[in-house]
This record gives structure tokens, sequence and C-alpha cells, in this order.
């Protein structure tokens, strides 16, 4: 009988008792490390499973898996500083403004350019708190809830007509929310040109702070409801 027909196996062993056994718990082989040494040698048939390797790649590619998740958090973390320095710039440009008229011309002129956005508006219910405002304006009342509903903020796409009615021109996306100035109902609406600017389900922390601070800023120079 030649090494390969079994003949140094005991004439006792049952080898389909055997192989049942390691379907059932077949990390018993791996934690056999004699065993393990010995099946992870060189096999000259080519017909031993090299357990050694297969183990070496799933360690790879978990790895290659991390560095990957490693680096979308860098990068978003990255992004975010970005937009919170970008945001503090912003702040602290419109809180230098003396007077109503200053402020809107600071919206209109130099807070896009900070922001990285095409259009920023700020619509106040009920009131026109200037005669030819470039970015505040005045607004129905119920516009904040038309276009949030019982939502304090939205971001996402702009459908042309609500682009249209609040930026006069379309944009791709953009980012809304609802602000209180001096007890008036208004909106802080930002826009983009670029479709993935604002996404949906997108994280609102720095609209909503740069709309708290707008709205402090606002109202001493708007009149109570």
């Amino acid at each position: 009988m030649e090494a390969g027909d079994g003949a140094n196996a005991p004439a006792c062993l049952d080898m389909n008792a055997m192989r049942d056994a390691l379907m059932a718990d077949p990390d018993w082989v791996r934690r056999d490390t004699e065993l393990m040494a010995r099946l992870a040698g060189d096999d000259l048939s080519g017909e031993v499973i090299d357990f050694g390797a297969a183990a070496r790649a799933r360690l790879l590619e978990e790895n290659r898996r991390l560095k990957a998740a490693r680096a979308e958090l860098a990068s978003h973390a990255r992004a975010n500083l970005a937009i919170l320095s970008q945001t503090h710039v912003a702040t602290l440009s419109l809180m230098e403004c003396d007077d109503l008229a200053a402020f809107d011309t600071r919206l209109a002129s130099d807070i896009p350019a900070i922001l990285a956005i095409d259009e920023i508006r700020i619509f106040v219910e009920g009131t026109a708190p200037l005669r030819d405002g470039l970015s505040v304006k005045p607004a129905a009342p119920g516009l904040a809830n038309q276009l949030l509903g019982s939502d304090n903020d939205f971001t996402g796409p702009a459908s042309p007509g609500t682009a249209h009615a609040l930026y006069g021109q379309a944009v791709g996306s953009h980012a809304l929310a609802r602000m209180d100035v001096n007890g008036r109902e208004a909106i802080l609406a930002i826009g983009a040109r670029d479709v993935a600017a604002f996404a949906e389900g997108q994280g609102t922390e720095f609209l909503n702070f740069l709309a708290r601070a707008i709205e402090r800023r606002m109202g001493p120079w708007i009149a109570k409801a």
C-alpha cells in the first residue's frame, strides 16, 4: 500500500467520525499549534490547505478595511474642521456690522465667499427690514412653516420653484434654518449650485450655530412682532 492510501493511519481510525468532528468544531485544528504547524508546512501533493496563508489573507483584508475606515474618518474630521472655521469667520465678520444696512451688505458680498456657497438670504416674516435689501428680505407670515413644516432645519436638493422664489435663480441644493428675530419668525436660506453641497440627513450643527448668531445680532434692528 502506498503512502497516499492511508497506510500510516491506525486501523481502528474512523475517518468519517474524524471528518464529522472537524466539521462540527473546525477551530479544534487551529487550537492545536503543533498540528497547525504541520498542516501549514510544505505540501508536495498540493492537497493540504494552507491555513496559515488563509489566516494571513483574512488579517490583511481586515487591515485594509480598517485603514480605509480610518482614512474616511480623517477626511470627515478635516471637512468638519474646515466648515467650523468658515462658520466662525463668517459669524465674527457679521458681528462687526454696526447697522442692518451694513449687515445686509456683508451678507451679500463677503459671506458667500467665506462659506463657499452661492446665495444667502434671510427672510423676516411680517415686516420689511430694508427697502432694497440684498440678502435681508421681507416675507409673508407662514413662510417658515411652509418651507419647514414642523422641522427646525432642512438640507437637501432645492426644487426649481422654491429656488427661484428664495434666491431668484436655480440652485442645486440648499440649507434652511428657522429663526426667531426679536419675536418674529424668520428663516435663514443658504443655496449652492453644487447639488452635493447640502445632502439630506446632513448634520446641521454649524448651520444652526450661524442662525442663532444671526438672529441675536439682528434682534435690536428688527421691530418686535
